[in-house]
């Protein structure tokens, strides 16, 4: 961590604060600059010209948004990046960074790891998406998540509408698979 911190201190940088609700990035704006979220929650989503949303990924910081398009040939964002609660966005100038990659070995380990790990997470979505239903999806989400809080969320995080949620909700619940609470949905039986 000291090592990072005097790295930062004497390397260009900016910092700038987004309010809840805000783009920190749009789809399509340019990926020069390694983009961290120092603090807060954001998340990454994709919307349809119907405005059919699906958020691909939520991040908690410290992390490091887009890492795998940063040295791409298209450095492009390839998704709205909006923060979910007020965050603090450090951009560090790709030059910069690579030097930096170059100096210290674990950090580029970790950085090389992150990127594998974000193609790793990318494939099981569409695997989700291609070849599960959207009932074993569910069951999948509350056997990790432990609660569903709000249906409308999930609906986007799962890419559906939310009707059709509803409908395998209410299926479930008949199964006796899931059930309501005062806190959200929970997972009854877990080896269905």
């Amino acid at each position: 961590m000291d090592n990072i911190a005097e790295f930062i201190k004497k390397s260009p940088h900016r910092i700038r604060h987004k309010d809840e609700g805000a783009y920190i990035a749009r789809k399509g704006n340019d990926c020069t600059d390694l983009t961290m979220l120092v603090e807060g929650v954001a998340y990454g989503s994709m919307v349809n010209q119907d405005g059919k949303e699906i958020i691909v990924e939520t991040h908690t910081g410290p992390a490091i948004l887009a890492p795998a398009f940063l040295f791409a040939d298209v450095n492009k964002f390839p998704v709205n990046v909006v923060a979910q609660t007020a965050c603090t966005i450090l951009y560090i100038d790709r030059t910069t960074f690579l030097k930096w990659l170059h100096h210290d070995k674990q950090i580029m380990q970790n950085y090389i790891s992150m990127i594998s790990n974000r193609c790793q997470h990318l494939g099981r979505l569409l695997n989700d998406v291609a070849l599960r239903s959207l009932k074993e999806r569910v069951v999948e989400y509350l056997s990790l998540h432990k609660k569903i809080k709000s249906v409308e969320r999930l609906a986007r995080v799962m890419g559906v509408a939310r009707p059709s949620l509803s409908r395998v909700l209410s299926e479930l619940r008949a199964e006796g698979i899931i059930k309501r609470t005062l806190d959200g949905i929970e997972l009854i039986v877990l080896d269905r």
